[in-house]
Formats: C-alpha cells, structure tokens, sequence
C-alpha cells in the first residue's frame, strides 16, 4: 500500500519541526497561545503542521482551521499552497496515525489535541505512480 518511507514518529525525531516549537517556547507560552487563538476564533481550532518531510515545504506552519473543515479540506488546502505534482500522494498523520479525509477537524481535535492545546499534525507525501 504506502509508507511513511521518509518520516518516522515525529515526536522522537529531534529535528522535526514539532520537536523544535515545542523546545523553542515553553508549555505555559504554547498554552497561551493557543488560547489565544480558541478566544479570538470561537468556531476554529489551532494546528501545527509538521512539514519537515515533504519536498516542497510550506514556511508557516501555524494554522486556524475551522471547526466544519474536514481533512480532506485540509488536504486540498495544503496542496494549493505547495503547488504538489498530481502523481504525489498527500498524507495526514496524527499521533503516529493515518487520518481518514472524511473525519471532521473539531473532533479530531478533540480526540487527540496536546496538553498544551494545538492539534500537531504531520504532514507525508508518496509518489503514487512509481
């Protein structure tokens, strides 16, 4: 089928993107602002998006995404703003997880969200034909 042939959990990886916010600020500044972020949008969830994998990386990687978005929609989203070739495969993990495109961004959040408030998300592309 496919496998996260370039990524490996990212929460062990020290170079990762994650791993770099997350020693980059403290558990009390995250927390604060992604209630910062839940206060100003009320209908939104904040995201980090792990893009240290793909090859054509987006330089943010703070998102707002509202609460009806499904993964698909975060997909295609994604896609847009990296201009992917069509034979590339976009992929969204969760706690080490494929994500199924169907699933709803506020219950995603719900179930898997850090302690420090932001959903983290990690980002793989495959080559589909070959």
């Amino acid at each position: 089928m496919f496998s996260r042939s370039k990524s490996n959990n990212n929460s062990s990886n020290k170079n990762s993107m994650t791993s770099q916010f997350k020693t980059q600020y403290t558990l009390e500044e995250r927390i604060k602002q992604s209630s910062n972020i839940l206060n100003k949008y009320k209908d939104s969830v904040p995201i980090y998006i792990d893009f240290t994998n793909l090859s054509k990386p987006i330089e943010k990687s703070k998102f707002v995404i509202p609460n009806g978005f499904t993964v698909g929609q975060l997909l295609t989203a994604i896609r847009m703003k990296m201009t992917l070739s069509p034979a590339c495969a976009l992929f969204i993990f969760i706690n080490n997880r494929l994500v199924p495109v169907t699933s709803v961004i506020s219950s995603v959040y719900q179930e898997n969200k850090d302690e420090d408030g932001f959903l983290y998300v990690c980002c793989s592309e495959e080559n589909t034909f070959g």
